[in-house]
């Protein structure tokens, strides 16, 4: 199938293959590891960030606290033409080191799913190191639509209990494979697929952004102004109708819900999570039907993600040259684990790099992105697949390099 409709294929297409791997108890795909006080104190067990992300393939979403990148890379007309690009003020080259503070001035977002870190390091207030699998680190802050993400409290849950242990307290958060735990045997996770206006998506979901547990409750209104909630156990299929939703439960009932932000326009968005190939965020008006289903024998423990290795690339430019080698993608990934961006039509992208096969620009919104399942997508408007990206860096031989502007790329093929 090629085209932009293909999404069944995006969140389906490798889904045999994950069945190839050997089975891991859905227990086994809940965020679990030792909690390490500044008094050395410790707490073990299964634990909820302060985003709210329970599962190993959930996001961390946070803001690299700086990126010297352009100024390490790119020369002083380099500089000046993506300054001219952004829109970005005169600059006044004796007084350099007063200018990068102010330039540039987008973020530069750091997207990973929680089984890619191997230990955070408190090292502020709402500042840490994140350690990845492989050992390279990258310091961290919050990026201000995702500020719950760092310096808030988080939960562990151990010897039958919960423990709320605040930000300053921490020293390092060290996760670890999600042993057996009877307790874990309850905490069932939603899964689904979610029929948009561009097609089906398929995986773990998060109704309303916040609700992911089938012990979660559907909240809303009936026609006759009466308030009831269910439980996500007992619900089979939410579909919208206009600015309301027609529930329909296993027992075969079917009501119609109105009057809460679980089930009007008022509602944050439905999340859908793949544990091999990433995350997609649907709006509320993208949003047609949820079907819940019996989620698979595996979450995808926390050992099957995979180490990051370095992207590689070959790039081919607008005037038919070819640069391949060890790869920068907009001036910021370096990592097969960190996370392309893209929008479409109300659904929000968030891919792994290891599962991107090429990309091209297209127009100057837009890039087509091929995954590794031969399935397509157009995105735009995010900083990685639009005229806002910075272009790309290729390590040569004898450690020299070759930065290519976006705006010269034809096409990048990763390895």
């Amino acid at each position: 199938m090629t085209g932009l409709s293909s999404h069944l294929l995006f969140f389906l297409g490798c889904f045999t293959c994950m069945l190839c791997k050997p089975a891991s108890a859905q227990h086994q795909g809940y965020i679990y590891g030792e909690v390490v006080l500044k008094n050395k104190q410790t707490y073990t067990g299964p634990i909820k960030w302060s985003g709210g992300q329970r599962l190993w393939s959930d996001v961390l979403s946070v803001t690299k606290s700086t990126n010297k990148n352009i100024f390490k890379y790119l020369d002083e007309s380099q500089i000046k033409r993506l300054s001219n690009e952004e829109g970005g003020k005169k600059i006044d080259w004796q007084f350099m080191s007063l200018w990068e503070d102010k330039f540039p001035q987008r973020k530069n977002e750091i997207l990973c799913r929680f089984g890619d870190i191997d230990f955070i390091h408190v090292t502020g207030s709402d500042q840490a190191q994140i350690y990845f699998k492989n050992g390279s680190k990258v310091r961290a802050v919050p990026y201000k639509n995702e500020a719950a993400q760092l310096g808030k409290n988080i939960v562990v849950y151990t010897g039958g209990d919960s423990k709320t242990i605040k930000w300053d307290d921490i020293s390092t958060v060290k996760f670890r494979n999600t042993p057996t735990d009877p307790q874990l045997m309850h905490w069932a996770p939603l899964y689904g697929t979610v029929n948009t206006s561009n097609g089906p998506v398929t995986g773990f979901i998060q109704w309303n952004r916040y609700k992911y547990l089938n012990a979660h409750t559907l909240t809303g209104k009936t026609r006759n102004n009466e308030p009831v909630s269910y439980a996500f156990a007992y619900i089979a299929r939410i579909e919208k109708q206009n600015n309301q939703v027609l529930v329909q439960l296993r027992s075969g009932k079917s009501i119609v819900l109105g009057g809460s932000d679980d089930v009007t326009s008022a509602n944050k968005g439905i999340v859908v999570m793949h544990p091999l190939y990433g995350r997609v965020f649907v709006e509320w008006k993208a949003f047609r039907s949820l079907t819940l289903q019996a989620q698979p024998a595996t979450g995808l423990a926390y050992e099957n993600y995979p180490v990051p290795t370095r992207l590689y690339a070959t790039v081919q430019t607008t005037d038919n040259s070819t640069y391949q080698g060890t790869c920068m993608f907009d001036l910021d990934e370096e990592w097969t684990v960190e996370m392309l961006d893209g929008n479409k039509d109300g659904l929000y992208y968030q891919i792994p790099f290891y599962y991107i096969s090429r990309i091209a620009p297209y127009r100057q919104h837009y890039s087509k992105v091929w995954l590794k399942n031969n399935s397509t997508l157009l995105l735009g408007w995010a900083n990685d697949v639009s005229d806002k990206n910075w272009g790309v860096i290729i390590w040569l031989s004898g450690k020299k390099y070759q930065y290519i502007p976006w705006n010269q790329v034809k096409e990048i093929s990763f390895r």
